[in-house]
């Protein structure tokens, strides 16, 4: 079995390639960030950003949540961090655990946000949930 020359991943871990040198596309991502990515040229470009819409609404900006940790992150870092107020939307599918709703409950009283939650007939769950499948063999 293939694995990468750095890290010794697998071949069979998801998604994962390799590039001529047997080095997988993790660790090719992570150097990448690491050496060719001006972070402080991005933090810049950010601020400007968020200049440009902070304060001029209601809103500062949208955030997609699912309640998962890095949906869960933004949110905390453009309240926390960014001093931004956001509308934080979500799709209810139907199929969320108790503890997330639980856990998406306590992250919003405590952030203090807005939430608008959409939840669609089962009809549409289905169909996206079948296009989904085709597309990826995963829902």
């Amino acid at each position: 079995m293939k694995s990468c020359a750095k890290c010794l991943i697998p071949e069979t871990a998801e998604a994962t390639t390799f590039d001529d040198t047997g080095t997988c596309s993790v660790c090719n991502q992570i150097e990448f960030k690491e050496e060719k990515v001006d972070w402080a040229d991005r933090g810049r470009q950010l601020d400007d950003l968020v200049a440009q819409f902070k304060d001029k609404g209601l809103y500062d900006c949208i955030v997609p949540f699912s309640g998962g940790k890095d949906s869960t992150y933004q949110l905390w870092y453009i309240v926390t961090q960014l001093k931004m107020k956001p509308l934080v939307v979500r799709f209810d599918h139907g199929f969320y655990r108790q503890t997330l709703e639980e856990n998406n409950k306590r992250t919003f009283k405590i952030l203090g946000v807005d939430v608008v939650q959409f939840t669609p007939s089962w009809h549409v769950v289905r169909e996206l949930m079948l296009e989904s499948l085709k597309r990826r063999g995963d829902f």
